[in-house]
């Protein structure tokens, strides 16, 4: 009989597809291969800068010099879509997000779910001219998305452009400074510090992000797609969420000091694919799951302490097709146990996101998990994760 303590694992765990599915409580701020040519200011993403950092300066200025210098490099995007209302007809609605120029070509990047299903975008700049902006491409998997300005190309050259900077440098603590047009306040900065690294958040497509960025620096409705930035004015991170807060019986869709932001790099992994005007590839592996802690081991009696139970196995996806199995409707707890990835322990859904987004499709992976007591182990060709994967679509 399916124990009432795992019912609530299930209930209370972040599901996964890799893929990857994943539920969980979370408003968007709304809502390798060849190296990669220099485009326009920004850097080689293979080579490593040999120039001079200037050094930081005190906190208590950082945040106007920041912004003088690159503040004029974020924009406001203003959307036009058609949506169905409560009766089923066509109504127009508009909404708003950030987004940073990267390049003197006038290539934008901001969130997908700021320009998604848009019929217009328009673009205003800093002087408060306004262009139409084209959308060239976007990667689902990240809520990212590249567009371009369209305006004459003597034009774009004498804007502001934003310079790319390393998130893997990052520490806890460190000061970051948020620009972007919360509520449709346009340009607005504030500062905070960075609160953790590494977080593992669902996006758009009942998929985690990885390795995202906690900051408590104010992120609102507004700022998606605006830049998280360091004390030398470097891109580290593109704000994509915020926590809500359900206290009192509602949600409070305003800042309460958590929001989230995909790392810098993981923009640079995959903006060669975006300028060339297609989507990113991501791995699959086609598996649901949730953690297995030692109380739970101790009332289901398994073999390990610690591990993910499949509770669901696509059969059709890289993981079916190597054998594993997931738990069925009436024991879901009779699935795998998976403990290792190529040597990298898993204790949570969010290791096994962490290390496939690491991965490439068609890339083989060694899983060691349990059945029956027993340890056993699986080679597994990863997929390609596209959004149908994911459980119910």
């Amino acid at each position: 009989m399916f124990s009432a303590l795992l019912r609530t694992a299930l209930t209370l765990a972040v599901g996964l597809i890799l893929g990857i599915a994943a539920s969980g409580a979370f408003m968007a701020t709304r809502p390798p291969g060849a190296p990669a040519p220099n485009i326009g200011n920004l850097p080689s993403l293979s080579q490593p800068q040999q120039q001079q950092q200037p050094a930081q300066p005190a906190s208590s200025e950082a945040a106007s010099q920041v912004y003088e210098r690159v503040g004029s490099g974020v924009v406001n995007i203003t959307f036009t879509a058609r949506q169905q209302d409560i009766f089923g007809r066509s109504v127009q609605q508009e909404g708003t997000g950030s987004g940073i120029i990267i390049d003197d070509q006038g290539h934008v990047i901001t969130n997908q779910h700021v320009v998604a299903g848009a019929t217009r975008l328009d673009i205003t700049l800093a002087d408060g001219t306004i262009y139409i902006g084209e959308l060239l491409a976007s990667d689902s998997a990240n809520d990212l998305a590249l567009l371009r300005i369209q305006a004459p190309a003597d034009r774009l050259r004498q804007l502001t452009t934003v310079p790319l900077g390393d998130s893997d440098s990052l520490k806890v603590g460190q000061a970051v400074i948020a620009i972007g047009n919360p509520f449709g306040l346009e340009r607005s900065a504030s500062m905070g510090i960075v609160s953790s690294l590494g977080r593992s958040r669902p996006g758009l497509e009942a998929r985690l992000i990885t390795n995202m960025i906690q900051t408590d620096a104010a992120i609102n409705p507004g700022n998606s797609g605006g830049p998280l930035l360091n004390l030398r004015g470097e891109v580290i991170g593109i704000n994509e969420q915020i926590e809500v807060s359900s206290s009192g019986g509602s949600s409070q869709r305003g800042n309460i000091g958590i929001g989230f932001a995909i790392p810098v790099n993981t923009l640079k992994r995959y903006l060669p694919d975006l300028l060339a005007g297609r989507e990113p590839r991501h791995a699959y592996i086609g598996i649901a799951g949730v953690p297995l802690t030692p109380t739970l081991a101790e009332q289901l009696r398994a073999p390990v302490q610690q591990g993910v139970i499949l509770t669901t196995v696509v059969p059709s996806g890289p993981a079916g097709r190597a054998g594993l199995r997931g738990g069925t409707r009436v024991d879901p707890a009779s699935g795998d146990i998976l403990t290792d990835i190529d040597g990298h322990q898993t204790r949570s859904v969010e290791d096994v996101a962490a290390y496939v987004d690491q991965k490439n499709p068609e890339d083989t992976v060694r899983v060691t998990f349990f059945r029956g007591g027993q340890s056993q182990n699986a080679d597994v060709i990863l997929g390609v994760w596209e959004a149908q994967n994911a459980p119910g679509r």
